[in-house]
């Protein structure tokens, strides 16, 4: 993926608030939505990208819906992560 990444980064402080709290212990969910071709795809990609060089506790999970194989696909990354064993390091 191309790292340059312009144009976005008061989403992407705010998504940053985000991670910092979560690393702090107050965790949530932070649902990203807008409308098609907009760039919430990159957006997130970028987000995970550098929350993942800020931390390697940081675990990223992204859903996407498809009306072909039903209304569950956007829990699937959740299920995942519920399976995920955790270790301490």
């Amino acid at each position: 993926m191309d790292s340059r990444f312009v144009s976005r980064e008061a989403e992407l402080e705010r998504l940053n608030t985000f991670v910092r709290k979560a690393l702090n212990g107050q965790t949530q969910i932070c649902f990203v939505t807008g409308e098609a071709g907009t760039g919430k795809s990159r957006l997130v990609a970028e987000f995970a990208r550098r929350s993942q060089l800020l931390d390697d506790r940081a675990i990223v999970a992204i859903g996407n819906c498809n009306a072909q194989t039903g209304l569950s696909d956007p829990y699937l990354p959740f299920r995942h992560i519920l399976g995920i064993p955790i270790t301490d390091k």
